[in-house]
């Protein structure tokens, strides 16, 4: 299982550097060609290990999930879900649903919202995983070198895509790099992100 996760991992960073260099050296046509090559081979990689995931992930089928106050050291982004303004919108009320409030907010979109919580199975196991609105969009963390991570945060983003958004509306929200001031929110279903200012 560990072998899956740092494959992902370092099939993700090696498209990251691979993109990056192939931009930054120039454009010519063969490097297109070979680049849409690579770029297809790393996207069919991606798409396998997800696909593992996803199969491994349909054979649990006793888990609940709970808000709780953890420590989080040591979690990392497991998988990104959104980057759009309006989605994280989407994500953070169907968690207001499912949770309520979260453990941590902040007016500054790189550090939204933070939920901590357990995935429990019936034989007692558990893991801790983060649900939250960073960086990177609407992701959610664990911890990589525990066996069935992955799996857990597949199933705590299932969960989380079946129920409707609460209503919520944060005024101020700040992009720090780009200083644009965001109001987001859910009401009524419809989630929205609009620019102040």
């Amino acid at each position: 299982m560990n072998r899956k996760k740092s494959l992902l991992f370092s099939i993700v960073v090696g498209a990251l550097v691979y993109l990056f260099i192939s931009v930054y050296l120039g454009k010519e046509q063969s490097k297109l060609s070979n680049s849409k090559i690579i770029q297809e081979d790393i996207l069919n990689d991606y798409q396998a290990v997800e696909e593992e995931i996803r199969n491994s992930a349909s054979l649990i089928k006793d888990v609940t999930f709970t808000k709780v106050n953890a420590d989080t050291m040591g979690t990392s982004k497991l998988a990104g879900y959104a980057y759009e303004t309006e989605a994280i919108a989407r994500y953070r009320g169907c968690l207001l649903t499912l949770f309520g409030e979260p453990n941590e907010e902040s007016t500054n979109m790189e550090q939204a919202f933070t939920y901590v919580i357990k995935a429990q199975r019936s034989d007692g196991s558990s893991w801790i995983l983060t649900a939250y609105g960073g960086q990177s969009g609407f992701a959610i963390g664990g911890k990589q070198d525990v066996p069935l991570s992955a799996e857990m945060a597949y199933l705590l983003k299932q969960r989380i895509d079946e129920v409707e958004p609460s209503d919520f509306d944060r005024k101020g929200m700040t992009y720090p790099d780009t200083g644009e001031i965001y109001s987001y929110g859910c009401k009524n279903g419809i989630c929205y992100a609009n620019k102040e200012g």
